[in-house]
């Protein structure tokens, strides 16, 4: 395990599943501006916490286990230098690699083993190994954002014929996802890490900034211009307008109505429940834990400046 050695100006393998809008904490656009920044030499931001701490800790014991439930030979866990795709704008670093020795591996979910895509797969030649630390529960298969998409990118750049996904799971339980090199999936890689380096390459030459389509509930910053902040500016729309706002309206208050269902019915569910942290009613297991939290010293938050960004959501209002 070694710190970062990809370069923030420019696409990484880990960043893809944010910039394909697969990832639940970052949007294109956030990609966009973080690789912009590197590009003016400004400090990358610190981004740690304590659940990527303990997956930088584990992250040599789930390799070394990966290796022994595969049959791996060679296992290397400190590669401490970037990797360069040959012909497309993009880099990737490995948290292992590992020699297989033409194994054939069947999914076997004794020993946590999932093929992905096919029956079987060979491990022939070296193969990329990438660790993951989740509190989710075990998944036969790991979603797009963690990992699948970041192995595919790795095995192009490094070109090898397979690679693993080797997950703890709360700590407890480890999967180990087998991949090989998926054709359509490498192809829109392809498009997606070109088309991020040309809008890198223009706000080089002409400081345009073409930014991505926002996405649904993305924040938009009045400085990146596609929505401005216009706060004395009132406009008229045409019917068809009205008609989405009437949709809205409507789904809206079906929300409301089911929020209140919902909150009524939880309210009566965990008067029955009391003292119990896990009860069975017919088909359904309710769970109602409980999370402890550890005594936190008094922090002070650092200035801000001002700034205005627009809302995620509309404010709609059906008028007499």
């Amino acid at each position: 395990m070694v710190n970062k050695v990809t370069p923030d100006t420019m696409l990484s393998a880990s960043r893809l599943p944010s910039v394909m809008g697969l990832s639940r904490y970052n949007t294109p656009n956030d990609e966009l501006e973080y690789s912009m920044r590197a590009l003016r030499g400004e400090e990358r931001e610190d981004i740690g916490n304590e659940s990527m701490d303990w997956g930088n800790q584990l992250e040599p014991l789930i390799l070394k286990e990966t290796a022994k439930r595969l049959l791996l030979t060679d296992l290397v866990v400190d590669h401490d230098k970037a990797n360069f795709h040959d012909s497309l704008p993009l880099c990737c670093s490995l948290d292992g690699s590992a020699e297989g020795r033409g194994q054939v591996i069947v999914t076997d979910p004794d020993q946590g083993i999932y093929v992905i895509g096919q029956d079987s797969i060979t491990l022939d030649g070296m193969g990329v190994l990438e660790a993951k630390l989740t509190a989710m529960e075990p998944e036969d298969v790991p979603p797009l954002w963690r990992g699948p998409i970041q192995l595919q990118a790795q095995m192009d750049i490094v070109k090898v014929k397979w690679g693993a996904i080797a997950t703890l799971y709360k700590g407890t339980q480890l999967r180990i996802f087998l991949f090989a090199p998926h054709q359509p999936t490498l192809d829109r890689i392809a498009e997606v890490a070109t088309d991020f380096q040309a809008r890198l390459t223009t706000w080089q030459e002409t400081g345009e900034i073409n930014y991505y389509p926002p996405q649904d509930g993305e924040q938009w910053p009045a400085h990146r211009g596609a929505y401005p902040v216009e706060e004395e500016q009132a406009i008229t729309l045409d019917g068809k307008a009205e008609e989405l706002a009437k949709l809205i309206v409507s789904a809206n208050a079906a929300l409301k109505e089911a929020e209140k269902i919902k909150a009524e019915s939880e309210s009566e569910l965990k008067k029955l429940i009391g003292t119990a942290t896990l009860a069975t009613a017919g088909r359904f297991q309710i769970k109602w834990p409980s999370r402890s939290y550890k005594a936190q010293p008094e922090k002070i938050v650092p200035a801000k400046e001002a700034y205005t960004i627009r809302q995620s959501g509309l404010t709609i209002k059906e008028l007499a």
